[in-house]
């Protein structure tokens, strides 16, 4: 496990290339509405349950990682949350995710899930938020 000297980051490859930002949580969340900090509350709460996190903002997205990013907050609406669960696999047979991705040049599937209320984090969701923490957790 490599960390960064210069923002705190830790990585599972030294010297990974990475962007060291400057942004802080407050720098994304600004100007957010009532609605989008309940919403990003309550899922860092549940999370929260799982194990401990860290939140890094990036110029584009929030992450969240346990030892390692494991999640990462794309976009915050008005009335929503856009995150983004990277896996080894394919979960096609799944509720709740909108949009799965293969990215480029990688073994890496991005599974994409709109948070529109607190309940859309349903035992499902939770099931693989707990898959995505546990593969931050690995070194």
């Amino acid at each position: 496990m490599w960390t960064c000297r210069l923002c705190n980051r830790s990585f599972k490859n030294t010297n990974q290339q990475h962007y060291c930002s400057d942004k802080t949580l407050g720098d994304f969340l600004a100007g957010k509405t009532e609605t989008a900090l309940q919403l990003f509350e309550h899922l860092i709460s549940r999370l929260d349950e799982i194990g401990p996190i860290r939140l890094h903002a990036t110029k584009s997205m929030l992450i969240i990682s346990a030892d390692v990013g494991f999640a990462y907050i794309i976009a915050v609406g008005k009335n929503f949350i856009d995150l983004v669960l990277p896996f080894k696999k394919h979960f096609e047979d799944n509720l709740c995710f909108r949009k799965i991705v293969l990215v480029p040049g990688s073994n890496d599937y991005n599974h994409h899930l709109r948070i529109m209320l607190p309940e859309d984090i349903n035992e499902e969701v939770f099931d693989y938020l707990k898959k995505a923490y546990a593969n931050g957790k690995k070194l």
